[in-house]
């Protein structure tokens, strides 16, 4: 049976990352009004986002594709959960439960989620105990190494795609706090003491004048925060 290799998972997101990347460097080049590039910057963070949700749901299909010890044993114990006492007698005297060792991409991804999408993780604390729940330790020892400015690079990505994407006030709160997490500090991301009222014009500054506009921090991180999964 042929594996899903966390390695092309990794090699297909930093192929789909670069696009964006190439594609938001030669537009910004030919754009001449700053709502434009407001858009611009708008958009590329919301299509970097989306490409790190799905390299996630990819690497866990991956990674437990490799081996379903880990997950074998959240499906027992998904299987035990919620059930009555009676329930539970008659499983106990009349139901044998046998998980196979060898699954397929497609089983997977059918218990991840049988509606079919993607399983995704609203915060950095939320991807560790996904991967607590489902990967073996080996393979969750890149989640669980990343540095603290790493953890909270992957809090603001998704706080500036849920608020672009929803633009709700429980969404902005989010991002603000985010932003201005002291993990932060150092890495030219840290918003200042006011909130950040729009996005755009955060993601095209420089926290000094040498350096790369925020979005383009970001997207470098996020490509070597992948590398590191």
């Amino acid at each position: 049976m042929r594996k899903m290799n966390p390695d092309d998972v990794r090699s297909d997101f930093d192929t789909s990352l670069a696009e964006a990347q190439a594609f938001y460097t030669t537009v910004k080049a030919a754009l001449t009004t700053k709502k434009d590039q407001t858009l611009l910057v708008r958009n590329t963070i919301l299509t970097a986002a989306t490409l790190w949700e799905s390299f996630i749901n990819d690497l866990f299909i991956a990674y437990i594709n490799r081996d379903t010890s880990q997950f074998q044993i959240h499906l027992r114990n998904a299987f035990e959960a919620d059930r009555t006492a009676k329930q539970q007698l008659i499983a106990q005297h009349f139901t044998t439960v046998t998980l196979t060792k060898h699954m397929t991409v497609d089983m997977i991804t059918e218990l991840l989620d049988s509606d079919g999408n993607n399983v995704t993780f609203p915060s950095y604390d939320a991807l560790r105990k996904g991967a607590a729940k489902y990967l073996l330790e080996a393979h969750r020892a890149g989640i669980n190494g990343l540095s603290g400015a790493r953890k909270q690079y992957i809090n603001l990505w998704l706080s500036l795609r849920n608020h672009i994407a929803h633009d709700s006030d429980r969404s902005y709160d989010a991002m603000n706090k985010a932003m201005a997490s002291g993990a932060l500090i150092n890495t030219g991301l840290q918003r200042g003491v006011r909130k950040i009222t729009h996005v755009g014009s955060y993601l095209k500054s420089r926290s000094t004048p040498n350096a790369k506009p925020r979005i383009e921090l970001i997207l470098d991180e996020m490509k070597l925060i992948a590398a590191a999964l």
